[in-house]
């Protein structure tokens, strides 16, 4: 697993056995200090930290007081982190924070960040033996301050919903020459697409040839059961072309918008089996676990996952303890 904060070159040590802490609890403790960011607020990275310290948000990188002593800068003896006051929380836990804020949070689009060459952009490892000849502790140096955006406070659960902002009139990307619908459900890139739309005929759509996809009942509910919208294919193809769509091309598409709902999974069930009949007509229909499950032939009982432990605790109270 790739650990975010060997990526803090200027650190030595880092390979050494039993130092790092393991990764995962670190991830999350910066996960947490983001989804208690306030959505729509510069925030510097020193309030960031202080906040973090404050709230117990501790992404702690030397597995003990010993193996502080294997990290260090220039020189393993002098420029150990052991020594007190050499490894002080914006120099480890500050740094790796930095990293995963940059790397991941940013890169994904859940903040937007204000940065700067990191060279000279942070002080806070001056004290230490051998600074002198460091430039910066890491490439993440640069990063002042960031703002939790709309995206990021749907991804941390602060808000229920998320759209994206509507790109000004003009402004969308499209494709050099446009789309082509045709009736018999072919699409057609007159003059090459852009990659992001090449991606979402190919998830829609089967590719025929070099700039051709053609629309099928198969291929579109192949997308949707791989989690797509068929509104967002008829949102683009309405975008990219200059004419109306083929009726043939909308009616493929209201006929597979029709299928989609019509069988629903509907959760987990424990089938319940019974030893007679009369064993299974009782507890289908008396009123203690009849609304906790439903009967499926002459000795079978479907009871929702949810709901067994109300079903066992009711057939129970009946003498039927389920084994």
């Amino acid at each position: 697993m790739i650990d975010e904060f060997s990526r803090v070159e200027a650190i030595k040590g880092q390979r050494a056995a039993n130092v790092l802490t393991a990764v995962k609890p670190r991830r999350t403790q910066v996960g947490a200090a983001l989804a208690a960011c306030a959505p729509g607020k510069w925030t510097d990275v020193d309030t960031l930290f202080r906040t973090m310290r404050k709230a117990g948000h501790d992404p702690r990188i030397a597995r003990t007081e010993r193996a502080l002593w294997k990290l260090y800068l220039e020189d393993p003896e002098y420029g150990s982190l052991g020594y007190d006051g050499f490894h002080n929380w914006e120099l480890l836990q500050g740094r790796y924070t930095l990293a995963v804020l940059f790397e991941y949070a940013a890169v994904l689009g859940l903040i937007d960040v204000d940065h700067r060459p990191p060279v000279g952009a942070r002080d806070d490892y001056r004290d230490n033996w051998g600074a002198d000849w460091t430039d910066c502790i890491s490439r993440y140096d640069g990063l002042l301050a960031l703002r939790l955006n709309p995206l990021g406070a749907y991804a941390t659960g602060q808000t229920a919903t998320y759209l994206p902002t509507p790109a000004p009139a003009g402004t969308a990307p499209r494709s050099s020459g446009g789309l082509k619908v045709l009736p018999n459900h072919d699409v057609v890139a007159l003059d090459g697409l852009a990659p992001a739309e090449g991606l979402l005929l190919d998830a829609f759509a089967k590719r025929t040839g070099d700039r051709v996809w053609a629309l099928t009942p198969a291929s579109l509910l192949a997308a949707v059961d791989a989690g797509r919208d068929l509104a967002e294919l008829r949102h683009h193809l309405n975008a990219a072309t200059t004419v109306p769509l083929p009726q043939t091309v909308t009616t493929l598409l209201a006929d597979a918008a029709r299928r989609v709902g019509q069988v629903r999974d509907t959760g987990p069930v424990h089938l319940i089996e019974c030893a007679d009949p009369a064993v299974a007509a009782l507890l289908a229909t008396d009123r203690r676990t009849r609304a906790h499950c439903t009967r499926h032939g002459e000795l079978h009982l479907a009871v929702p996952l949810d709901m067994l432990p109300a079903f066992r605790k009711a057939a129970l109270a009946q003498g039927y303890p389920v084994a």
